[in-house]
């Protein structure tokens, strides 16, 4: 049997999405892009059900510098996974200008040659974005202070007494039905049952942990003792011994 081919390279990319029709008349969703190419890509939410040829505008973070960019696109297929609703939105770019501005922020926020993003003919295997990328720790105060203020999804705030206390915020919309949720990671060596998030007003999962800065830690949601989230906008992700991705916290 003949392999499909797609007309650029996918790339494993794990990026929040704020989205809604274009008419304008629902609100703002959040998604997570699940690949991403030169011409669309691959969208997961559990709170929108897609429809095919639907216009979506939409915007999109970059976790490694919380720098974001406006698009547009059409649904060219959409289908239920469980629990998410996934699609493929085809990019529609104004013009040339903000085609390239995209790629080039995708570039190098993710480490990837531009000539990988825009070349052809690849076959309809899914290729990973390059893993484990170093981030920068932040070498001074107002570098931290910075930090503080990223829209990201836990707030950073150093100590004098070497550690940081961690807010971490888990928004509704990744886990819409839940009843309890645990923050599991290496700065409580993965025990599910040390660290649980308070249900917010607003339907968010909220909690504050005091964790030893100087390093960087895997963590990831668990959610109602059965199945894992990642955070959307963690500092990065990397790959785990069970075929899927964990968040990274950079202290």
């Amino acid at each position: 049997m003949l392999k499909s081919k797609r007309e650029f390279t996918r790339f494993d990319l794990p990026l929040i999405v704020k989205f809604r029709p274009s008419d304008g008349t629902a609100r703002y969703s959040l998604g997570l892009s699940k690949n991403f190419s030169f011409n669309g890509l691959g969208l997961e939410a559990r709170d929108f059900n897609f429809i095919k040829n639907e216009n979506l505008e939409m915007e999109v973070k970059f976790p490694q510098s919380g720098s974001s960019v406006s698009l547009a696109g059409d649904v060219v297929w959409n289908k239920q996974a469980g629990s998410s609703n996934m699609a493929g939105v085809k990019l529609i770019m104004k013009d040339k200008e903000s085609h390239e501005e995209l790629m080039g922020k995708i570039s190098s926020n993710w480490n990837i040659p531009i000539e990988s993003i825009i070349r052809k003919g690849d076959t309809g295997n899914e290729k990973a974005v390059p893993r484990g990328k170093k981030i920068a720790k932040p070498a001074s105060k107002n570098d931290r202070a910075e930090l503080q203020t990223r829209q990201t999804g836990f707030i950073k705030k150093y100590l004098a007494n070497g550690n940081c206390k961690v807010t971490f915020r888990l928004p509704k919309e990744a886990a819409p039905d839940a009843g309890e949720i645990a923050i599991v990671g290496d700065f409580n060596e993965w025990d599910q049952r040390q660290a649980f998030m308070i249900r917010m007003k607003n339907g968010d999962f909220k909690a504050t942990l005091e964790i030893p800065a100087g390093r960087e830690y895997r963590f990831r949601y668990f959610i109602d003792g059965t199945r894992w989230e990642n955070d959307w906008q963690a500092d990065k992700y990397v790959p785990n011994d069970y075929g899927c991705d964990d968040s990274v916290l950079l202290l």
